[in-house]
């Protein structure tokens, strides 16, 4: 699977800091946005049965280049790996063409009436299953794999 757009939207004035560049916290929350359009498309429409949701663990951000205020902003998405309760996301920060930041996001799946983790539905495993990576020359910094030690 490749790339998939998660989300869109325009540089507004309040993404600015006092020196007009956009602040570094934006890049990651807007991010954050795709992941969440990530989840809600996993879950499906009726997810208010499920009771389970997702956390951001671990998150890298490499800034590429500046973002201008009236930039159209399209964020693409890769689902880099997943196991029973984890998945790892890629996001490509992109305005008119060009990539402007890298955000990868390592996330896992939460109970938040037990407030422990939680394993992904058979839903969500499966539409995992369809958005997953094939192997090609992204070259990630975080990983869902278990360390030693």
């Amino acid at each position: 699977m490749a790339y998939f757009k998660t989300w869109e939207g325009i540089v507004e004035r309040e993404w600015l800091d006092e020196l007009d560049h956009v602040n570094f916290l934006t890049y990651q929350r807007i991010a954050d946005e795709a992941s969440i359009a990530v989840w809600k498309d996993a879950k499906g429409e009726d997810d208010s049965s499920i009771g389970i949701e997702f956390v951001m663990t671990e998150t890298y951000v490499r800034y590429i280049r500046e973002l201008r205020l009236g930039d159209e902003v399209e964020i693409r998405t890769l689902l880099l790996a997943f196991d029973t309760k984890r998945f790892h996301l890629m996001h490509r920060i992109e305005s008119q063409g060009e990539l402007c930041c890298v955000v990868e996001t390592a996330n896992l799946c939460f109970n938040p009436i037990e407030r422990r983790a939680a394993n992904f539905t058979t839903r969500i495993l499966d539409r995992f299953q369809n958005r997953v990576a094939i192997e090609g020359d992204n070259q990630p910094k975080l990983s869902i794999a278990r360390r030693s030690g």
